[in-house]
């Protein structure tokens, strides 16, 4: 890996927060006011936050991205912001346990997100309960973790995406259900190779953040992976377009930094 042409990819290209990010990676220098200020603007009176898809309303998935970039420059519950964040997410839950996004929303929202389809319910079902494990509210963390097992199937497979499952293994880590979670790693572990290379650090940082050690053999063999496809300019390449590339090179900065790759 050639950590000088990443971190300079992304001081040239980065806005105000992705320069924050780095800093606090590279030196846990904390973010100027203006930077936590673009990081949470546009939050909605509710405490969530609007998705590219509906502007005018507020996701659960946006809302969890939202809270894992201010987890990466030290905000936690303390920021005021993140804490009605997190009571958002809080109020937002079903009865049941699960989190599904607003059924008006079903028309315009993507696949990963459609209210009613099940893969959906269980990705934001994981996402939402493990940044809620993650900023302290426990509450209904244990209700989540519940309604994911009951879906997990002999292979150690949930019938969701591969986030939606190294999320739940991450939660079902920090709540130490080493079963699930041991299960889910196994499967993740021999199936790594079909995942896409861009996924790999959302995978390592939310496993380490939750506690896997990084000896474990899916975080092991997923590092090396992401430093040998570093491109040869310096970035590493999101499968979401080019204007995705510093944040993608970010995300693989702090697995690898997480892991003690540097």
């Amino acid at each position: 890996m050639n950590l000088e042409a990443a971190v300079e990819f992304v001081r040239s290209r980065g806005n105000i927060v992705e320069q924050a990010r780095l800093k606090y990676l590279l030196d846990n220098e904390h973010p100027s006011r203006e930077a936590v200020n673009n990081l949470l603007a546009g939050q909605r009176p509710d405490g969530g936050w609007p998705p590219f898809w509906a502007t005018d309303s507020s996701s659960l998935d946006a809302t969890c991205f939202r809270l894992a970039q201010a987890e990466q420059i030290g905000l936690l519950s303390s920021e005021i912001a993140t804490a009605h964040a997190v009571r958002f997410l809080t109020q937002r839950q079903q009865p049941d346990g699960s989190w599904e996004e607003d059924k008006s929303l079903a028309s315009v929202a993507p696949v990963w997100a459609k209210p009613g389809d099940l893969s959906a319910r269980l990705y934001l079902t994981a996402n939402c309960g493990f940044w809620l494990a993650v900023f302290g509210t426990n509450r209904k963390v244990l209700q989540a973790a519940a309604v994911l097992q009951t879906y997990l199937d002999e292979t150690g497979h949930l019938p969701a995406s591969w986030q939606a499952n190294w999320l739940a293994s991450g939660l079902w880590w920090r709540l130490n259900w080493q079963n699930p979670a041991h299960q889910v790693l196994n499967y993740l572990t021999q199936k790594l190779s079909e995942l896409p290379a861009s996924n790999l650090a959302w995978l390592v940082i939310t496993l380490l953040n939750a506690g896997v050690p990084t000896s474990h053999t899916l975080i092991d063999t997923a590092a090396s992976s992401l430093e040998q496809s570093q491109n040869r300019a310096g970035y590493w390449s999101s499968e979401d377009g080019a204007a995705w590339d510093v944040h993608a090179t970010l995300e693989t900065l702090q697995a690898l930094r997480l892991c003690g790759r540097f």
